[in-house]
């Protein structure tokens, strides 16, 4: 894979990620568990980024998780 196209894919994944900042869904989050995947099979990106990307996401829905607990008086 040429670096022009990984630079693109990287590129994807990122515009996913502000996309998941800006308002969670669970399409996007699977969209962006399907672009990491991908992009790791493809050798687009390497092991230590998909890992950094993957926990990067969790932190997102872990963040989401506990800002719906919140709302809705789940948490003390």
């Amino acid at each position: 894979m040429n670096k022009g196209t990984r630079e693109e894919v990287v590129a994807i994944i990122n515009s996913r990620f502000e996309a998941i900042d800006a308002s969670f869904s669970d399409s996007l989050r699977g969209e962006l568990t399907m672009a990491i995947d991908l992009a790791g099979l493809t050798g687009a990106i390497d092991l230590p980024k998909q890992r950094g990307y993957v926990e990067r996401l969790n932190r997102i829905v872990d963040r989401e998780h506990q800002q719906w607990l919140a709302a809705n008086g789940r948490v003390a």
